[in-house]
């Protein structure tokens, strides 16, 4: 195998066994590519067959084939030891439970290398004493927001000071509030409406369903809006019919898995998450704040991290889609209101959540583990 030609401060590995691409495998190579620009060796070992191998060759990061999963553990654990020793990796950082349980094997009995474990999801951690002890062998552990780092302090018995809250940064010159906005996008017979609108992959707990049923209350009380759906994923089966059976079917449009992002959040007057489970801090709403947009979230996960009532948006409680109908008119009534939260919104991402403190908290703690 061809060595890439990496060079810099730290050398860095990241792992990866999932084969998708949603917000967890966009973090990897945003981080990387943040990261090798400011003189660092990054390195990303993935599956060949996964979406985040292609995107992270096209995004021109050094990839290395790593296959994980079953039998295919041990391999992967004789070839991560080899990678690290083969181009001089100081810090091995894993993302998911597979290559987690495979990078922490392959790191024992090498005092020199270090290991980091990045948490993205506020998933419930088994409290048994092989996760534990998964957990506790980490030099350092990443969470992308304070609720999943609680989590892991409580459940898997983590010190704090071990443990560290880093969101994901947003690239503030793509997602800029003076994008235009190119309805042309949209369905023709659509009349000229606001846009409620959300970006994320279709799966159950990303709660669609209640935001559908949101909409059918505000059409109930003859308020003129439209919803935008974007992203792909195996929900979209359930989805559709949902859409139907509320008789919402020229009121919704499924974009689909969209690479252009700014140009769909463009579109948007109110951006939602309805999200019920698993969230850690969720990179669709601090972009949508970078872009000026006012947001509605639900008390979940580390979306009230970010959602600030009354200053950027409005928070509801999960599975309430009453309560989602309520703040969703609320806004659609107050443009005001929705200009202001817009604004500040744009300002919270501007002081704590742009690439570059990401980049700079990541670094601190690679400082720390490195000492």
């Amino acid at each position: 195998m061809n060595a890439p030609d990496v060079s810099g401060t730290f050398c860095i590995l990241h792992t990866e066994a999932s084969l998708g691409w949603g917000g967890q495998e966009h973090r990897i190579v945003a981080e990387a590519q943040v990261m090798a620009g400011r003189g660092h060796r990054v390195l990303i070992a993935a599956d060949p067959r996964g979406e985040l191998a292609v995107r992270a060759r096209k995004a021109g990061l050094p990839v290395l084939p790593v296959r994980f999963g079953g039998r295919q553990n041990f391999s992967a654990f004789l070839t991560l030891r080899r990678l690290c020793r083969e181009y001089g990796v100081d810090i091995l950082n894993t993302h998911s439970s597979l290559d987690s349980w495979v990078g922490t094997l392959a790191v024992l009995g090498s005092p020199r290398l270090k290991l980091v474990r990045t948490r993205h999801l506020s998933t419930p951690i088994r409290t048994n004493l092989p996760t534990r002890w998964l957990y506790q062998q980490a030099d350092a552990i990443i969470t992308t927001g304070a609720a999943i780092k609680n989590l892991i302090q409580e459940r898997a018995r983590v010190p704090e000071a071990k443990i560290f809250s880093i969101p994901t940064g947003v690239d503030l010159a793509r997602f800029s509030p003076d994008l235009p906005a190119d309805r042309s996008q949209l369905p023709s017979a659509w009349p000229l409406a606001p846009i409620i609108g959300s970006v994320a992959v279709l799966r159950s707990w990303k709660g669609h369903l209640y935001l559908l049923e949101a909409l059918q209350q505000i059409t109930q009380r003859g308020i003129e809006a439209r919803l935008v759906l974007v992203g792909a994923g195996p929900y979209g089966e359930v989805i559709a019919p949902k859409i139907a059976a509320l008789n919402l079917q020229d009121r919704v449009y499924l974009a689909g898995y969209q690479d252009d992002v700014p140009a769909w959040l463009a579109l948007m007057d109110i951006v939602v998450l309805a999200s019920y489970a698993n969230e850690g801090v969720p990179q669709s709403l601090l972009q949508a704040m970078a872009m000026g947009k006012p947001v509605v979230g639900t008390s979940c996960g580390g979306i009230p991290e970010v959602v600030i009532p009354q200053v950027n948006g409005l928070l509801v409680p999960p599975r309430d889609s009453a309560a989602l109908a309520q703040a969703l008119v609320q806004l659609l009534r107050e443009p005001e209101t929705r200009h202001r939260y817009g604004v500040q919104g744009r300002e919270l991402v501007l002081d704590r959540y742009s690439l570059d403190k990401m980049a700079q908290a990541v670094e601190e703690v690679y400082a720390r583990v490195m000492r």
